[in-house]
């Protein structure tokens, strides 16, 4: 990782990302965990990574803001060029969406097999959602942009949701996944809460998203082609996932980093993790979850 005491300015082709936005559309934030300022790891104007001096998460203050992101997710170039991009059914990017598809879907039905409810949290153009259905989950989705909504309802005829998860129905859910979706959200530990109030009992969540512990980033540093600082607004390690997933009372039973895995395939700066809510503490009156208090960070 990189020295947090010292932080780097981002390179030509970081800054020129970032060159669109100004400082009126961001905003600072604090970490979601211990509520302290970051210390900053990279800067490229007009936003700062920066990483919280106790508990070492590392998020992205100032950001953009609340209307500046739903500007950016609702352009539809936001789907274009990247594993949405082309649509045809031999491109790169499809063969690798249904490898991804196959892998995950086989690692959630280990824990959860279908039929079940399954929600998935940003589900894009819904090509996840319409996988699960046919291997016999009842689905449903939630999606912030507008454009991918459009699509998953019109052109799949998917039952999604266009708004936060927070406004969305909450009918509870027997697998809640989200993939490349945590690193978005304003709040990840308040989202991961929502998830964990959406499980039905005995029910599994998973993953996906980017490691900035990972080779890449590591050595990479500010020129890490998933930093994304307009878009990825949180980086985790393994570490720093468990401790949020904990804090929202769940916990981390598998983590798949490997690019050599069906799930993760090709992504070496990725992680998919599987996992499941944390027992509530019958004892306690407050509803508070067994392992909260030795989860780490501050109280």
């Amino acid at each position: 990782m990189p020295n947090s005491s010292m932080a780097a300015t981002g390179p030509p082709g970081s800054a020129a990302a970032a060159a669109r936005w100004t400082a009126a559309d961001t905003e600072p934030v604090t970490c979601c965990v211990c509520g302290l300022d970051g210390v900053p790891v990279y800067r490229l104007p007009p936003f700062a990574v920066v990483r919280c001096p106790v508990c070492e998460l590392v998020f992205v203050s100032p950001r953009l803001s609340s209307p500046a992101l739903q500007r950016l997710y609702d352009e539809p170039g936001y789907f274009e060029g990247g594993v949405y991009g082309a649509q045809s059914a031999l491109s790169p990017a499809m063969v690798l969406q249904r490898t991804w598809t196959a892998g995950r879907l086989a690692a959630i039905a280990r824990l959860r097999r279908p039929p079940g409810r399954l929600l998935e949290i940003g589900s894009g153009y819904g090509l996840f959602l319409a996988a699960a259905r046919s291997a016999g989950y009842d689905v449903r989705g939630v999606e912030l942009s507008r454009t991918g909504a459009d699509h998953s309802r019109a052109g799949l005829g998917l039952d999604v949701f266009c708004g936060q998860l927070a406004d969305a129905p909450s009918e509870p859910a027997d697998v809640v996944c989200f993939w490349d979706t945590l690193e978005h959200v304003p709040d990840p530990l308040q989202f991961l809460r929502e998830v964990r109030l959406r499980l039905a009992p005995g029910g599994v969540f998973a993953l996906s998203v980017p490691y900035f512990s990972s080779v890449p980033a590591r050595l990479l540093r500010s020129r890490w082609w998933t930093l994304k600082p307009e878009q990825h607004i949180w980086h985790f390690t393994p570490a720093t996932l468990r401790l949020v997933a904990a804090r929202a009372g769940l916990v981390v039973t598998s983590v798949i980093a490997s690019p050599l895995r069906q799930a993760n395939a090709g992504r070496s700066d990725s992680l998919v993790a599987v996992g499941r809510a944390l027992p509530r503490n019958p004892s306690d009156g407050h509803g508070r979850h067994v392992a909260t208090k030795s989860a780490g960070g501050s109280p």
